[in-house]
């Protein structure tokens, strides 16, 4: 299989495994702090991918270190500041300003790279931020102070999308995880501790909770991040995490029965797009077109 393209379809996996961690999150975080729960869930991540890739303990160097460390904050603070916006705005307001992040790694790296995106990646952030847009908004929208929480997690997390595609051709993407997951994890417990809100958890729900969203959606989505994003742009990189609200509907389709609009149906295909247009050159797709029209004017007889 063309890397490129085994890539995409591990990252989609990764994003689905997203969208099923919302029900996990929600009673995770009614039962004990928010602190706790991203501490666990960091901590036992690293630990998990220690054990099974220990012998590339070995290429630990200090420039793996360096660049973990400097992963491990801007996915720390967004992920902080996206759970704090979510206690105050809508979960379709928040998914929608969460999924702006597709916006803000082109505008973030045009800035970076002193130059305009290319017409590709314009139609392809439009298609995402429609397909977004239709997935996420209701008929009425309104703004407060989680909104800008949200939008700050967003501006994190397209950083945290940049720095992956620069520091994962420099280092080993596993042991950038292992680094990142470990550091985030210690702040999070730490942090619990002194807030005297960290005990060991007991119940059945926080388990499961804490098992899934360590083992899926952090200790093989973001593993697979930084190992793979070298292959794809962060633009594309940025596009397919816009799928997590499509995945969320549909596991409430299947596990609490919940309808799949049109409106749904829509802006999985929009961001599809967006997919396509992000990964396919726009001078392709003109000379594809050109070809096309040569071939109609030979069969109506016309001469070039």
């Amino acid at each position: 299989m063309n890397i490129k393209l085994k890539a995409i379809l591990l990252l989609l996996i990764g994003t689905l495994f997203w969208g099923m961690t919302f029900v996990f999150i929600k009673d995770a975080v009614s039962l004990m702090s928010v602190a706790s729960f991203l501490g666990y869930r960091f901590l036992l991540a690293s630990i998990v991918l220690i054990l099974i890739f220990i012998k590339r303990l070995r290429k630990f160097d200090r420039n793996t270190f360096k660049f973990g460390a400097l992963l491990s904050v801007p996915l720390l603070f967004s992920f902080l500041a996206q759970t704090i916006g979510l206690q105050y705005t809508s979960a379709s307001m928040g998914g929608f300003i969460t999924g702006l992040s597709v916006v803000f790694v082109p505008i973030i790296l045009s800035v970076m790279q002193r130059r305009l995106p290319s017409l590709s990646v314009f139609i392809a952030v439009v298609l995402a931020t429609l397909g977004l847009s239709f997935l996420t908004l209701g008929s009425s929208i309104a703004f407060n102070i989680g909104d800008v929480w949200v939008f700050l997690s967003a501006i994190l997390f397209a950083i945290y999308i940049i720095m992956v595609g620069k520091y994962s051709k420099q280092s080993d993407g596993v042991l950038l995880s292992i680094t990142q997951f470990f550091m985030v994890g210690v702040v999070c417990i730490v942090y619990a501790a002194i807030k005297g809100e960290l005990y060991f958890p007991t119940q059945y729900k926080l388990w499961q909770a804490i098992l899934f969203t360590a083992l899926f959606a952090t200790a093989y989505m973001y593993t697979v991040q930084n190992y793979y994003q070298k292959y794809i742009s962060e633009i594309t990189t940025s596009i397919i995490f816009s799928f997590e609200p499509l995945f969320a509907a549909i596991t409430a389709f299947f596990y609490l029965n919940e309808a799949l609009t049109e409106k749904t149906i829509i802006g999985g295909l929009l961001i599809f797009g967006g997919v396509l247009f992000a990964e396919i050159k726009i001078e392709f797709i003109h000379l594809t077109i050109k070809k096309s029209l040569g071939m109609v004017k030979e069969m109506i007889g016309f001469e070039n």
